[in-house]
């Protein structure tokens, strides 16, 4: 096999993960599958959060809105949005974007901080019935790929502390704990 065959091989391997499910960027024609995945995501978030300040959408709309907003800031802040595809079905995304720390751009920042150029994952979702499946890593590692390529200096993201299933798959990929928020009700 020559060298062009082999790159060939290598760059279909990195989209087919087998032969039914790839991970690939969104097309417009995903958006109401992750409309509704993002619906199922809040209402799961108002489930567990011990606050109770996440509240479940009122209607798919509402969602539909969340999303916009969530495809508008990954364009405009050089993000990525990928789904994971099985048998033509959506089954999972991931949102990520690039936020660039640039030296006198905030002086607050700039007392305690290195300079960086940060990817965050926004959001990551897998339907309940392929969770454990590898899905969820698969997408880590396809935005982790994108911020790399991008010279990203690391990954950040924020998870419900409530949230134990996301919090021990993303420690499971290599995430740590680094700030802790904390709350009291009044």
């Amino acid at each position: 096999m020559d060298a062009q065959n082999r790159e060939l091989i290598r760059k279909l391997n990195k989209y087919f993960i087998s032969e039914q499910k790839m991970i690939r960027e969104m097309k417009a024609t995903d958006l109401n599958d992750i409309v509704e995945m993002q619906f199922e995501l809040q209402e799961y978030f108002s489930e567990i959060d011990r606050t109770r300040d996440s509240l479940p959408y009122k209607s798919i709309e509402d969602a539909r809105q969340y999303m916009q907003k969530m495809i508008d800031d990954a364009n405009n802040m050089d993000g990525k949005i990928f789904v994971a595809e099985e048998k033509d079905q959506i089954i999972g995304f991931i949102q990520g974007v690039i936020i660039e720390h640039r030296k006198g751009a905030d002086i607050f920042y700039d007392l305690m901080h290195n300079p960086s150029k940060e990817g965050w994952v926004g959001l990551l979702f897998v339907k309940s019935e392929y969770r454990g499946s590898g899905t969820g890593k698969q997408l880590l590692d396809e935005i982790k790929n994108y911020f790399i390529s991008k010279n990203c200096t690391s990954i950040r993201l924020l998870v419900l502390s409530d949230n134990k299933h996301a919090v021990a798959v993303y420690e499971k990929n290599g995430f740590i704990r680094h700030d802790l928020e904390m709350i009291l009700k009044v």
